[in-house]
């Protein structure tokens, strides 16, 4: 919201220039994707996004727990990280929530891009941390640990849909999915309760409060989400999460299953997107 008049805040064009330069590589890797998958076969024939998916999740969460664990390097987490992330957020929607008009993911996509594409520029770090660039830097690097869930998520459904017999690998990795989304469910009110609100006067002082009501939308969506994942899971009921049962293959012509529920549940068949 602070910085989305591109290279207005400093002149330096380069933060721009590597989000464009990243969302052409995922468009590519895309496309190849979809001319690969007919060759490849199920289950990349009925889920191509999937690889840019798992790289991006990955790529964000592993960046973001190791520079949490030696320090705040928020010049990495500029000028490598978000560059690689939001470029993907765009490329997303373009491949995925405007063709299937997911209005729920696009929301979130946009949410995304909105909270933390002015914290690559260090002007806007410090407009959108009211004054306290690095807490909000700290702040975006903690909010992506929430991609491990992603990470997870997919490495499950790629389980799920390649499996012919129960293995305990499937069993772990749920395991472990599950554990990401109960953190979610305590780390974002964490940090809305103990880290966001008590900076509100701050906020009020440097004229930031639409900044401010929007990092708390931002949580909020991210923590609803994260709910209704979870009413997901208990709706399958656990046993189900746990526990591998084979399926049926679809057809590449069958377009009516939406794999992001099928992550869930081993016995559904996968969207194609």
């Amino acid at each position: 919201v602070c910085c989305l008049r591109w290279d207005r805040f400093d002149g330096d064009k380069r933060y721009e220039y590597q989000i464009c330069r990243a969302l052409g590589i995922y468009l590519i890797i895309h496309c190849v994707i979809l001319c690969l998958r007919k060759n490849v076969g199920y289950p990349l024939s009925v889920r191509p996004t999937i690889v840019c998916g798992t790289l991006h999740a990955m790529g964000t969460a592993i960046g973001a727990t190791v520079l949490l664990a030696v320090g705040n390097h928020g010049d990495i987490w500029q000028r490598k990280i978000l560059p690689f992330s939001i470029s993907y957020f765009l490329a997303d929607i373009i491949w995925y929530c405007l063709p299937h008009r997911d209005i729920t993911m696009s929301l979130h996509h946009l949410v995304m891009i909105g909270c933390h594409y002015p914290i690559g520029e260090d002007i806007g770090a410090y407009v959108a941390g009211a004054g306290r660039a690095e807490w909000c830097i700290w702040l975006s690097m903690v909010g992506y640990l929430s991609e491990w869930t992603t990470a997870l998520l997919n490495v499950r459904w790629l389980l799920a849909h390649t499996l012919v017999h129960h293995h305990l690998s499937f069993t772990v990795i749920s395991l472990c999915l599950l554990m990401t989304y109960i953190f979610r469910l305590v780390l974002f009110p964490y940090l809305i309760v103990f880290h966001i609100f008590p900076r509100y006067a701050e906020y009020a002082q440097t004229q930031q409060v639409l900044t401010f009501y929007i990092m708390v939308l931002g949580h909020l969506v991210v923590l609803q989400l994260s709910i209704q994942w979870v009413a997901l899971i208990l709706k399958f009921g656990l046993r189900k999460f746990l526990i591998f049962a084979p399926k049926s293959i679809p057809s590449d012509s069958d377009s009516k299953f939406d794999w992001r529920r099928s992550a869930f549940s081993a016995n559904t068949a996968p969207r194609i997107d």
